[in-house]
């Protein structure tokens, strides 16, 4: 993500143009003919239907709130469109918050807490909440936001180009206990020279989303920054082993495609993507047949990568005590059991294959119980640091420039990373 606009009014301008935007400070709005506004990142008509539904419901038992708009944007807009409108005192009611930014929105005093909310809410069932899956939004008893998905980003595979090219699948792999990053690079490579096909797309990511990649680093021990966000180790012997496997795709093996180029694998361009369960609407009409895998392991293991979202309440909107019965409505058992068809829930009692292939007509149960192992057991979720803005734009910059180039001496390469982050750090 590129988080242009608060890296450059910087991390302590938004703290303090926030700090005022209490819950004291904000307008109730009037009694009645309240509109609520919330901001998201898809534009997916099927999620954007099933969000009109919900909102039609709670307005059927709430006359007082007239109208609920849903925005939807880009994830690299958020921030600017978040802070801009913050900034004009023009903010949302509720917005969509990728876990990477929960602690620096936290802490700049952002967010309402849900806490009193939700506890008190009659049938929503607090306690069901995953208590491990909460804490990146939760800071003492306060709650700045509720995870509405929670998923492992997955592998998803072309079974059919595997098939007409004589390439063992990710699925054969695994049947054969070597599903591990270094058996992938091979299948790959030899799914490329069959066929010209791109062996492996990484979804959401064109070099720009540092994110996407996170599976990988986990699977050979590495990450960017250390657990307390407080220290790069982008240099670190894993995070170098990690970047050697990702660039030989690119630049030596010719299976993963290379800065600038673009393939569709949803459209049949390439042999397999990551991606997280919210994609499987882009298989719809696919005339091919595919499946989910569980990410490859690697030196460190079998640890999967877990993606996160919440919807917050703003501390800058005007309609507090609205959007947080929203919120509350929109999170409970039954919403959430609704919404786990695009987004795995963080709630214990929902975290099963029958919920979470719900209606669907393309997902089974073989397909979302590595989901379901990942969220609850070998699941970590993304890093996160507090000035998340400011180092993701030195991150996903500093890769650009060092490391996402032929031949780079990735020692010196990840040296100028955290040469670029540690000071924000």
């Amino acid at each position: 993500m590129q988080f242009r606009f608060i890296a450059a009014v910087g991390a302590t301008a938004l703290a303090v143009s926030l700090a005022g935007c209490s819950t004291s400070d904000a307008g109730e709005g009037a009694s009645d003919d309240i509109e609520l506004r919330m901001t998201m990142w898809s534009s997916n008509p099927d999620h954007l239907a099933l969000f009109d539904e919900i909102a039609d419901d709670y307005m059927a038992d709430h006359p007082e709130v007239t109208s609920i708009e849903f925005e939807s944007l880009t994830l690299d807009q958020l921030d600017t469109v978040l802070t801009t409108g913050i900034t004009a005192g023009d903010a949302p009611d509720l917005t969509w918050l990728p876990v990477e930014s929960s602690a620096e929105y936290i802490a700049a005093g952002a967010l309402l807490d849900a806490a009193p909310v939700l506890e008190s809410t009659e049938g929503y069932d607090y306690d069901d909440l995953v208590p491990a899956l909460q804490e990146r939004w939760r800071d003492g008893d306060a709650q700045y936001g509720v995870p509405f998905s929670t998923g492992a980003l997955v592998m998803y595979y072309n079974a059919d180009l595997y098939a007409d090219a004589g390439v063992k699948s990710p699925a054969d792999l695994i049947a054969e206990g070597d599903w591990t990053w270094e058996s992938f690079r091979e299948i790959s490579k030899e799914l490329t020279d069959a066929t010209g096909v791109p062996g492996y797309v990484v979804n959401d990511f064109d070099f720009k989303n540092w994110t996407r990649l996170v599976p990988l680093f986990y699977a050979y021990g590495g990450s960017p920054w250390n657990d307390d966000a407080t220290a790069c180790t982008a240099d670190s012997p894993e995070m170098q082993d990690a970047f050697e496997l990702f660039n030989g795709m690119v630049f030596d093996d010719g299976s993963s495609p290379v800065p600038g180029q673009q393939v569709d694998f949803w459209g049949g361009q390439a042999g397999a993507t990551s991606s997280f369960l919210s994609s499987n609407a882009l298989l719809q009409d696919a005339t091919y047949e595919w499946g989910i895998v569980p990410m490859p392991s690697g030196p460190a293991g079998d640890t999967q990568a877990l993606g996160q979202a919440a919807i917050a309440a703003l501390a800058a909107g005007d309609n507090h005590e609205a959007a947080l019965d929203f919120l509350a409505f929109l999170t409970n058992a039954e919403n959430a059991a609704r919404l786990a068809q695009f987004f795995p829930p963080a709630r214990e009692s929902l975290l099963t294959t029958d919920v979470l292939v719900g209606s669907s007509t393309i997902l089974t149960p073989e397909l979302v119980q590595p989901i379901i192992d990942a969220t609850l057991s070998s699941g970590r979720i993304f890093p996160v640091a507090e000035n998340n803005a400011a180092v993701a734009d030195a991150l996903n910059s500093s890769l650009d420039e060092f490391v996402y180039v032929p031949d780079a001496d990735l020692g010196e390469a990840l040296g100028n990373v955290c040469a670029a982050i540690d000071p924000l750090l």
